[in-house]
């Protein structure tokens, strides 16, 4: 806001005058704006330090319990006749398959008619259709019995499609097909147009029987509704393509290379908590360089835990108690390696030991997910309790950036009226010395 003239009259630049001052008098304000910038950094840390906290989680959950720890492959000649998957608890062995026949869903087919679009053709009455058992009734008159009519019908039946088939024969080329849209000898079809009357006669050929899938499974016959057998081995999911001739071997085998990167991806998001504390951590007077972790011991503490829960001897197994003795070591950064020749080593002599140290209750995979829980759990959690802290905090201080500003231009308002007063007043003791000055001098004229 502008006042009066600008050191007109006295000569001095009082705007640059008003605003070092007011640029002074905001240096609160100023400290103020930093600390809110340092603080958000802080709590920005601290959030991508639980982010990661939470990942370290989510890595030892992925294989807390013995099944999802003790991942298996299925290993077979290449073939286009099936495939092999294994999920939770695939018992390992030998496994003969066999495909006999791939599931079928049912196709009915009716004789030949030479017009698809004329009513009357199939003349009057009901339509009747059992499907997987249930049966559906359609009233066929005179305004829908046309076959191209009596397809939309039947294909508004649940589970089952139908249309005109042209098959461009010089006679009779529309056919009624009607085929199930499920496999499984229970989704059969039947058609009874027995009480249709007045128009050419409706009869059905069946072009393909509905049919379960059969395989054998070391000589033993099963039977599934589509190709698809989930059920039939614990652990194994088989999906048959075409039929074979004789029976392909399948080993079932622990994925040891599976284990090995599971785990190592828990001491990877280990390593990426350790690294990025230690990389917001970082002090150098002499370069300026002050992370926003500096100081923080609620942080260092973390890091403190976390090793200690990693150095641990724990109780869960006979042979292996810790983690160095499966080849998982600590760096001197604090980092941890791992050693695939021990730790392969140990899966293949003590597999039920390294199973429990990351499944059972007392191992480390439970002791390292409740230390992280600590800090991280969204109630009580410490370091969601300090960052929810930091935020509070940069809310207040916003409220004082806000409140300061209001008397920044109070005061730049007072001293730019008060200049501005200045200035009118020297102007007119300027026009009263003026004054004066010309009066004087013509009293000396006389």
């Amino acid at each position: 806001m502008a006042f009066g003239v600008d050191g007109l009259v006295s000569g001095m630049n009082t705007g640059a005058m008003v605003d070092a001052m007011v640029s002074v008098y905001s240096l609160p304000q100023k400290a103020i704006e930093t600390d809110i910038e340092d603080t958000s950094k802080r709590k920005a840390a601290i959030a991508s330090v639980i982010s990661k906290l939470d990942k370290l989680d989510d890595a030892i959950e992925d294989i807390e319990d013995e099944d999802d720890f003790k991942v298996y492959k299925a290993e077979y000649e290449d073939t286009d006749a099936f495939s092999v998957t294994t999920e939770n608890g695939a018992i390992p062995g030998n496994y003969t398959i066999q495909v006999n026949s791939l599931a079928q869903a049912e196709l009915e087919i009716s004789d030949g008619f030479s017009d698809k679009s004329s009513t009357g053709v199939l003349g009057e009455g009901t339509l009747s259709i059992t499907y997987a058992g249930t049966t559906t009734e359609i009233t066929v008159d005179d305004s829908n019995s046309s076959l191209s009519k009596v397809a939309e019908l039947l294909d508004d039946i649940e589970g089952i499609s139908s249309y005109v088939l042209d098959t461009g024969s010089d006679t009779d080329p529309y056919r009624l097909v009607v085929q199930g849209e499920d496999t499984g000898e229970d989704n059969s079809i039947e058609l009874d147009a027995s009480a249709l009357s007045g128009g050419t006669e409706l009869s059905f050929t069946e072009q393909r029987s509905a049919a379960d899938a059969e395989i054998e499974i070391n000589g033993v016959t099963v039977k599934d509704s589509d190709n698809t057998f989930g059920t039939a081995v614990p652990g194994l999911d088989i999906v048959v393509y075409q039929t074979t001739d004789s029976a392909e071997n399948v080993a079932v085998t622990l994925d040891t290379e599976t284990i090995e990167s599971n785990v190592q991806n828990i001491v990877n998001s280990y390593n990426d908590v350790v690294s990025y504390v230690n990389q917001m951590s970082v002090y150098n007077s002499e370069l300026g360089l002050a992370g926003p972790l500096v100081g923080e011991t609620t942080v260092t503490r973390v890091l403190r835990k976390l090793s200690s829960v990693v150095s641990t001897e724990f109780t869960s197994g006979d042979d292996i108690n810790s983690l160095t003795l499966i080849g998982i070591k600590t760096e001197s950064d604090g980092t941890l390696s791992l050693n695939s020749g021990d730790f392969q080593d140990g899966l293949e002599d003590y597999l039920d030991d390294v199973v429990a140290l990351f499944t059972d209750s007392d191992g480390f995979g439970a002791k390292m997910r409740s230390t992280v829980d600590v800090y991280t759990d969204t109630v009580d959690g410490t370091l969601e309790s300090y960052k929810d802290s930091l935020e509070d905090r940069i809310r207040s201080l916003e409220d004082d950036v806000t409140a300061y500003q209001y008397r920044i231009n109070r005061y730049e308002e007072r001293l730019r009226a008060q200049f501005s007063a200045m200035e009118s007043l020297l102007g007119g003791m300027q026009g009263t010395s003026n004054y004066m000055s010309a009066f004087l001098g013509g009293q000396n004229k006389k």
